[in-house]
């Protein structure tokens, strides 16, 4: 297995090779079964504020929804294409978010009065190994962070404590973005347990924390800093939309032929991507109709 010692060394390198870059940082003590993951998206969420043109609400509201899905991304192979989705549906929006074990999430949102849409999130586990694995769970909160809390005690059975935070400059763009997780997996000593569960009490909201400049290796050494740290996985975060033209007009193929000519009736078909805002048109021709 992977490992590096958290020491100044170590620090030092994750400063130098990711200062202008998003990553996440997924460490363990030495001893213990229990996992540390933090991420740090500012520049992601910012890419996100400026491909939707957000406002401020709008920047917060997706930016948490893109870290949750980045925090679920955890439960899928490290480094893989891998993916977990995440839909939020309630009577006034939809929010849609998106990541794989690479790192790569994309995400988007709209508003809608939707009357009779009854308030659920739905998980979505795509690990290629045939058909995906779905769980769909009520709103228990307005905050996301209750409600992931509520997933992994429910669906994945699994003793959780995170926090995240998005923080916007006055121009409204993106200053700090970034979200933890600490989870204690079967065999963790209940002296580690309650001791983690009361240095999690204790910690600061993690707006304070990223408004310190903690980067995602201080903040793992805030939490196990008495345990031999080690990290044992880093990769690069990003805002990534692989469409492209084939996957485009592929989905023009689930149309009718009576569909795609009154479409294109009125000019060539026109395929607008909602996770990046590229725009794909077709003609006749090309649709060999």
């Amino acid at each position: 297995m992977f490992f590096k010692e958290l020491d100044e060394r170590t620090k030092g390198e994750l400063r130098d090779y990711f200062e202008d870059r998003d990553y996440a940082v997924i460490a363990v003590p030495k001893e213990e079964p229990v996992r540390v993951y933090v991420i740090k998206a500012d520049r992601t969420v910012e890419t996100t504020r400026r491909i939707h043109g957000l406002d401020p609400y709008s920047t917060i509201r997706l930016g948490e929804w893109l870290l949750s899905a980045l925090i679920l991304s955890s439960l899928v192979k490290h480094a893989s294409p891998q993916k977990v989705l995440l839909k939020f549906t309630s009577k006034e929006e939809i929010i849609v978010a998106e990541a794989d074990g690479m790192g790569r999430v994309r995400g988007f949102m709209s508003f809608a009065s939707q009357d009779n849409e009854p308030e659920n999130i739905t998980v979505v586990k795509e690990l290629r190994m045939g058909t995906p694995y779905t769980s769909i769970i009520p709103v228990v909160s307005r905050d996301i962070k209750e409600n992931l809390l509520y997933y992994f005690e429910q669906s994945e059975q699994i003793k959780t404590g995170l926090d995240m935070a998005v923080l916007l400059n006055e121009d409204g763009s993106v200053k700090h973005a970034g979200a933890y997780m600490v989870q204690t997996m079967g065999g963790t000593s209940p002296k580690v347990e309650k001791l983690l569960q009361e240095r999690i009490k204790s910690f600061p909201s993690y707006s304070s924390i990223l408004s310190l400049g903690r980067r995602p290796e201080d903040v793992v050494e805030d939490i196990l800093f008495d345990m031999e740290p080690r990290i044992v996985g880093l990769k690069e975060v990003e805002y990534y939309c692989p469409c492209n033209e084939e996957i485009a007009k592929a989905s023009l193929s689930l149309l009718s032929r009576e569909e795609m000519e009154e479409i294109l009736s009125d000019g060539p078909a026109e395929v607008v991507c909602k996770f990046c805002g590229r725009i794909y048109r077709f003609d006749r021709g090309v649709l060999s109709l």
